[in-house]
């Protein structure tokens, strides 16, 4: 399997687009259809989720299982709807799939992973310090933007250079009293 490394494409940063919320509640549609008794929940996740954040023009999608073991189950009608299964790729206990468009290009991210698990949470977490947080998503955008116009940069790259910024507010989120 391709390494992180492998697509040196630099990513696509866009604008956000007021679709992404109505592509996602088609998607979520769709897998509910396909796999719904075996899922606890689906989730709108990444900076397609976050009104007004630019973000790469992919879709990503949480879902969250009781048990990744029994969550096989779901790989097969996933690969039925048009979800290409990629394995945990480098996170372990994740089932991850794409979906793409006939020339290739990727349109939607969707991660599976346990309730319990911490990558669950993170993703949430940073969803939704970014919600309520108009100046880290700014700062966030900022970032995002910089990254895609590097030269040569490519997802890898992009990917590691957010990385400090992702801990930090995940940090804070940590730190916050509930």
């Amino acid at each position: 399997m391709p390494t992180a490394f492998a697509n040196r494409s630099p990513p696509t940063v866009v604008a956000y687009d007021p679709t992404w919320p109505d592509t996602f509640e088609a998607a979520k549609s769709q897998i509910h259809r396909a796999i719904a008794p075996n899922i606890q929940t689906i989730h709108h996740v990444g900076s397609t989720s976050v009104p007004g954040l630019p973000a790469k023009p992919i879709i990503d999608i949480l879902i969250g299982v009781n048990d990744w073991n029994n969550a096989r189950v779901t790989v097969a009608p996933l690969e039925r709807i048009g979800w290409e299964f990629r394995g945990q790729r480098g996170i372990p206990r994740r089932h991850y799939f794409v979906m793409r468009i006939p020339d290739g290009r990727r349109t939607h991210h969707l991660h599976m992973l346990e309730l319990s698990s911490a990558q669950y949470t993170e993703m949430l977490a940073f969803r939704d310090h970014l919600r309520t947080h108009p100046a880290a998503a700014t700062e966030y955008a900022t970032l995002k933007r910089r990254l895609a116009d590097r030269p040569e940069p490519h997802r890898g790259a992009y990917q590691q250079a957010k990385a400090p910024f992702i801990q930090r507010i995940l940090c804070e989120c940590r730190n916050q009293p509930r």
